[in-house]
């Protein structure tokens, strides 16, 4: 494993060697700052320090890139951080010690960090077990699992917003490394890196047409945007899929890319309204139904979210509960009268904190001043500590909010 690593860093420092000698330079994102150019190697008692302090083992392809080839600069997003610079909030004592509990698979939902992450606090530990690698901009972020059943792999997330965690398909460090730079210099869209699924053309329309996982195809489809060049062959998988595919999501993921077609060939999605509204249907069709392909088509409505809350599987119960509380801000009146604040009272009388929790948000930001004094209640009783953590929050100023009339929320996706 070492001599296959070490055959693997020189073969990168050659590519960026010649990347640096591009007569025109790849366009990549940060390429213009870092211009493919490391920072100096750190010497191993450098390193061999900070994992004493920090009580870990680096992963060992990861060490070998900062001990024998260069500390920060090029790489995705705006550069490589510098292992001084890796730490999370500034790396508390046990950190990077504790595990990363995030597993490769599909992304985490939306309210990843209430599921996995402690509620915030002074004592607080956020994404322990992993070391920040590049920054994209905004909160995106991509991390190194240094403790974990992950670790050496990387993640990306957005760490403030709902995009929870993927853990990217790459194996390792130096294996996500080079296909960076591979395709960077070869054109590809690279922003926030590790989101394509690493395959060429052919390997990404045999994932779209039969890999089992639906998260996987549905990655698979967008995924052939960001080549350099999308052929004949490829739209037509997306339309196959757009038509055939018997998950919605994946229907949905390929009417997406094809409708963004004309940015590529300069062709337009013909009767583009008709094929949402036959996408829509069949998501309200399946079972359970297919609600983030409604979003993702802007049909999503509060009755679709409601139905799904009554679900007698927790996980979808759980899943229909943070969406409500993503369109608690926005528009109710065309919806049942009460609808919203029946679910948030049901809710909040729920055994799993989850619901509870979601519950809270949703009185808080739809302003559901009839349940206030529930609220209060429960300040008294409440033993789950995300829980307590909402309820202490104070509730959103006014300005905070859109005028009920001024949108109906089906014309945006919630999620």
């Amino acid at each position: 494993m070492v001599d296959a690593d070490h055959v693997r860093l020189g073969r990168i420092a050659g590519k960026l060697a010649a990347a640096r000698a591009l007569p025109v330079p790849p366009k990549a994102f940060g390429a213009r700052q870092h211009r493919f150019k490391l920072g100096n190697p750190l010497p191993e008692a450098v390193v061999a320090e900070f994992e004493e302090r920090h009580e870990v083992a680096l992963p060992a392809a990861y060490r070998l890139f900062v001990t024998e080839l260069g500390d920060g600069g090029a790489g995705p997003g705006y550069h490589l951080s510098q292992l001084s610079a890796a730490c999370f909030t500034g790396c508390p004592p046990g950190h990077l010690g504790r595990p990363s509990p995030y597993l490769p698979g599909p992304r985490y939902p939306e309210d990843w960090e209430q599921r996995h992450e402690e509620p915030p606090g002074p004592d607080r530990t956020f994404l322990p077990g992993t070391l920040t690698i590049a920054h994209h901009g905004c909160s995106l972020v991509t991390q190194l699992v240094v403790t974990g059943p992950a670790r050496g792999r990387l993640l990306n997330l957005d760490y403030e917003g709902p995009v929870g965690p993927y853990v990217v398909e790459d194996a390792g460090f130096l294996a996500w490394y080079e296909r960076w730079l591979d395709e960077a210099v070869a054109g590809y869209d690279v922003g926030w890196f590790g989101e394509r699924l690493p395959l060429d053309e052919p390997g990404l329309i045999a994932a779209l047409a039969g890999d089992p996982s639906p998260e996987r195809r549905a990655r698979a489809a967008s995924s052939l945007l960001q080549l350099p060049a999308t052929s004949a062959d490829a739209w037509a998988a997306l339309a196959d899929a757009m038509t055939r595919d018997a998950n919605a999501t994946v229907r949905a993921t390929a009417f997406d890319c094809l409708r963004s077609r004309k940015r590529k060939d300069g062709r337009a999605l013909a009767n583009a309204e008709a094929i949402a509204d036959e996408i829509a249907r069949y998501a309200r069709s399946c079972t359970p139904p297919g609600l983030e392909a409604l979003a993702m088509l802007i049909k999503a409505t509060l009755a679709d979210v409601l139905a799904e809350l009554a679900a007698d599987d927790l996980e979808r119960r759980r899943r229909a509960a943070c969406w409500l509380a993503g369109l608690a801000w926005r528009n109710t009146v065309i919806a049942p009268a009460g609808s919203l604040g029946d679910a948030a009272a049901r809710l909040l009388d729920d055994a799993e904190p989850l619901l509870r929790l979601h519950a809270v948000t949703m009185v808080r930001r739809a302003r559901l001043a009839g349940l206030e004094p529930r609220l209060r209640q429960l300040e008294g009783a409440e033993t789950d500590p995300w829980v307590r953590f909402e309820l202490s929050r104070q509730p959103p100023s006014p300005g905070g909010f859109r005028s009920p009339a001024a949108q109906d929320f089906t014309e945006e996706p919630p999620f």
